[in-house]
């Protein structure tokens, strides 16, 4: 499989070669490290990295250079990092959401400003979201996924032709 850079401007660059990607995800970590070596250099922070039609990828938000081993880290937080750094905030006391889970998705990458790199299916889930009211001030991965376990469901995402799709 092949692991993908794109660039801030979330153009293709190329394929990275000879690297160790590892990923975590969970309650307190989505976050990734990738490492290089220097003649493998390529990305920046702000550069994306993702193995198509995976949930597998992030953004690079720092970048480390050991001298010694001539070793460059790529740091980042995956796409489910990144939800997570985007807070819910409700209009008022409380969001209440009501729906399609694939439409109350689409708002809600709306309302977190993500819809340059997130996009809901458009596929009709056949899962109902019921008047959830969404805890206040909340990360945007872990609102998701609460509302959708209230649902019966849990979120799938997979990177999809240069975007994220949840």
């Amino acid at each position: 499989m092949d692991l993908i850079y794109m660039n801030a401007q979330m153009e293709d660059q190329g394929v990275l070669h000879d690297y160790a990607f590892d990923l975590a995800f969970g309650a307190s970590e989505n976050d990734f490290e990738c490492k290089i070596i220097r003649s493998n250099h390529c990305c920046e922070a702000g550069y994306f990295l993702y193995y198509e039609g995976t949930e597998y990828g992030g953004i690079i938000d720092d970048i480390k250079i050991d001298t010694a081993s001539e070793e460059i880290t790529y740091f980042g937080r995956t796409w489910h990092g990144i939800l997570e750094s985007k807070i819910i905030e409700p209009d008022g006391d409380y969001l209440v959401l009501a729906g399609e889970a694939n439409t109350v998705l689409d708002s809600l990458i709306s309302r977190m400003g993500l819809y340059d790199l997130f996009i809901a299916s458009s596929d009709d889930s056949g899962i109902n979201i019921s008047s959830y009211k969404m805890n206040r001030y909340i990360g945007g991965y872990s609102g998701i996924c609460k509302m959708l376990k209230k649902a019966g469901a849990k979120l799938k995402v997979a990177m999809r032709d240069g975007m994220v799709e949840l």
